[in-house]
């Protein structure tokens, strides 16, 4: 099988996309593709300003687009994260079917296959109420989770269940019949405990929260992927502690640089948190080091900011307002 990353940029070197601003946030997560997937596929990129035909004639539109072509004429579409761990999981993903058909003795195995794994039990009496849509699900998302079905256990319902293995959690749905329950499923089994948030979720914060039913937002604002990667790593079980009560969130301050000050950070501090209570529109900002942060100061800096010990940011531009520095 081959994967083709279409561009329409010029190329930068074997395999690699580059120019515009997506293109080059690619180009680094191409080029491992590129070197750790040799053994399974053969890789290439497509430079769709110069190969304008070919593009065209496999239906590409947008850019970067992602596309595994298997020997039978197959054909699966990436729309996942462009992160090369990812699209690397999504080799193998794809060469299995959409839905995979297994026994209870495969289930261990199959569960740690992939980060976020769905398995269902349908009864003989519901198979052709859910069982289509599950697999119609399983089509839409195969190219970032994976899906099996199980024989029927002695157990009375049908049952539909998800692992997120990076989370630790398993959500398990057996009222099948409720409209939407298993697009539901999906959403509240696939969303990372630390979200990054696009232009469209910073616009609809406020939505996203109430959603989830969190008040108090910890945003951390970070310019590179190593620096999002170590807070992820280091706050993972802090987020899942507080998950209930907290949105943990990641903002790029190179896609929105307005944004640190705009939480209260001083003027050109592009690395910090700042902790929003959306009830009351107050911001709490707090400075990080340049060896990054400590899950233990930022639970205890979240103690001060709910007990009252920690200054709210006073709206000043000037860098003069209360920014904590202890991390």
């Amino acid at each position: 099988m081959a994967t083709c990353a279409f561009c329409r940029a010029p190329t930068s070197g074997e395999g690699a996309c580059a120019g515009a601003d997506r293109l080059q946030e690619l180009e680094a997560d191409w080029a491992v593709v590129v070197r750790d997937a040799a053994q399974d596929a053969q890789v290439s990129s497509i430079d769709c300003a110069v190969e304008a035909a070919v593009c065209i004639g496999m239906d590409v539109l947008a850019y970067p687009a992602i596309r595994l072509y298997h020997a039978d004429g197959r054909v699966d579409r990436y729309r996942g994260p462009r992160k090369a761990a990812q699209i690397l999981s999504f080799l193998p993903r794809a060469s299995r079917p959409a839905v995979s058909e297994i026994s209870p003795a495969a289930l261990d195995s199959f569960l740690s296959l992939d980060d976020v794994v769905f398995t269902a039990e349908f009864l003989p009496s519901d198979a052709s109420l859910y069982e289509g849509h599950y697999r119609r699900l399983a089509s839409q998302y195969h190219d970032r989770f994976s899906f099996a079905v199980l024989p029927p256990s002695q157990q009375q319902q049908s049952v539909v269940r998800c692992r997120n293995n990076p989370n630790d959690e398993n959500f398990t749905l057996k009222e099948l019949w409720l409209v939407g329950a298993l697009d539901e499923l999906v959403t509240q089994c696939t969303t990372p405990l630390i979200r990054e948030l696009g232009r469209k979720e910073i616009a609809e914060l406020g939505q996203v929260a109430a959603r989830a039913g969190k008040t108090m937002v910890v945003h951390y604002f970070a310019t590179s992927d190593k620096e999002k990667d170590a807070y992820k790593t280091e706050m993972q079980s802090l987020a899942k502690k507080y998950s209930d009560e907290l949105l943990f969130t990641i903002i790029d301050a190179n896609e929105h640089p307005a944004m640190p000050e705009m939480a209260g950070l001083p003027a050109g501090m592009v690395t910090g948190i700042s902790i929003e209570n959306l009830r009351t529109g107050q911001v709490f900002p707090h400075a990080v080091k340049e060896d990054g942060i400590s899950a233990v100061a930022l639970e205890a800096f979240l103690g001060d900011v709910v007990n009252g010990a920690a200054k709210a940011w006073d709206g000043h531009r000037s860098g003069d307002g209360p920014v904590h520095n202890e991390l």
